[in-house]
């Protein structure tokens, strides 16, 4: 006798099938801080937060190197901090490893007292959460190596408060120690010293991003960002109704631009008490805008405030009234409405119309100075209309429900 069996298997995926998650515990963009050294000469002029003062004319060296406004002796800089869990101590959490792609410890505004490291860097930290909701409030001591260009340690403790829309204030106090390799020192042939630059200080972050170890089990679709816009890069080449020198050279064709606006680094936060989060407050880390060639201010952190509203229900065309006042190194007032598409895919694309009036204050834009001589001179007060095109690079957009949503998930 011979029995016959007839088995069928299907195999079906649900819509969730593909899972992403995020890996690290912080991924970093840009890092600033000015610190007190006690060290003698020249500071550094970094300012406050290590960014006031950055394109401040009156703490350029002089010809003699000197410097004004030198309160802050040294700074720290990074570019791209990263942390990753480090799982010993049969896997305790809260010990991240991690690096920069670049980092610069300064004493004061010699550079044969300054410690870099080119990725080549080496950060063992623990963290002890103060508040563990966002923002964030951590204590982070820390022991750190360094091989080329400069071979040193870096002991010390940083408290940071923030993780919000990828800004962060943070304060620190260490020492580093060691020297810059022959290899890499100066062609003048000087002889550059072994260097210990015991420090105090404040910074600021941007682009910077904190995750605690559950969010590593969260997807990306759900990962919080505590803003309705966050965005690396904004260009908005405009025309200015007030017939200022064109910024570009026209000589060779025309264009209808006479300027241009660049903003680095931008979060807008929903104000959820005011009209179910359609109002919202925001900043950027660094703002350039340029009417026109001798018409020109800079921002450092400036404030905005604004309404979107969805057109046609449509999460992805937007109309955004808003407000922006800049204080340092330029006093600018804006005011504008934004039309807006998000193309999805972290780029979005608008138009502007607006009013600024404002000055130049004590920006110098260092690098057209140095091509004429009397740029620096050139710089005037302007009033104007203008019109622009606004492209978002690397530019998210998220409705206020979107937040509250991502923020409501299980801490």
């Amino acid at each position: 006798s011979k029995a016959r069996r007839v088995y069928r298997e299907t195999m079906s995926y649900d819509s969730l099938h593909d899972r992403t998650y995020p890996s690290f515990l912080r991924f970093g963009g840009l890092e600033f801080a000015s610190t007190l050294t006690g060290a003698p000469g020249p500071g550094h002029g970094a300012g406050f937060l290590g960014v006031y003062s950055l394109f401040d004319s009156s703490v350029f060296p002089s010809a003699t190197g000197e410097k004004e406004k030198t309160f802050f002796q040294g700074h720290i800089l990074r570019i791209i901090p990263m942390e990753y869990p480090l799982r010993w101590f049969n896997d305790s959490p809260d010990w991240t490893w991690g690096m920069s792609a670049y980092e610069n410890i300064a004493q004061n505004n010699d550079s044969n007292r300054f410690l870099t490291s080119i990725a080549a860097n080496l950060y063992i930290r623990k963290r002890f959460w103060l508040r563990d909701i966002k923002p964030f409030l951590i204590f982070s001591p820390f022991v750190g190596i360094s091989a080329a260009p400069s071979a040193y340690i870096n002991l010390g403790g940083e408290l940071t408060l923030g993780s919000y829309g990828g800004f962060n204030l943070r304060a620190y106090a260490g020492v580093a120690y060691g020297f810059t390799w022959k290899f890499y020192r100066s062609i003048n042939g000087e002889a550059v010293p072994t260097v210990t630059t015991p420090y105090i200080g404040l910074g600021v972050s941007a682009l910077d991003f904190i995750n605690k170890p559950a969010d590593l089990a969260r997807e990306w679709k759900d990962y919080a960002h505590s803003a309705v816009e966050l965005s690396v890069l904004n260009i908005e080449p405009i025309y200015a109704t007030a017939g200022y020198p064109n910024l570009f050279d026209t000589t060779t064709f025309k264009i209808p631009l006479t300027g241009v606006t660049i903003e680095l680094a931008t979060a807008h936060f929903p104000l959820n008490n005011l009209f179910n989060g359609k109002f919202w407050a925001g900043t950027t880390l660094f703002k350039l805008f340029a009417p026109g060639y001798n018409q020109q201010g800079f921002s450092v952190l400036p404030l905005r405030f604004g309404y979107r509203e969805y057109l046609f229900a449509a999460e992805d065309l937007t109309v955004e009234p808003q407000i922006e006042l800049s204080y340092y190194p330029s006093q600018m007032a804006n005011i504008s409405t934004k039309l807006k598409l998000n193309m999805f895919n972290d780029f979005t694309l608008g138009f502007t119309v607006g009013y600024v009036s404002g000055s130049p204050g004590a920006y110098l834009p260092g690098t057209l100075a140095a091509i004429n001589k009397n740029y620096a001179k050139s710089l005037t007060e302007f009033n104007t209309f203008y019109f622009g095109i606004t492209i978002g690079i690397k530019d998210r957009y998220y409705t206020p429900e979107k937040v509250k949503e991502m923020e409501a998930w299980p801490q």
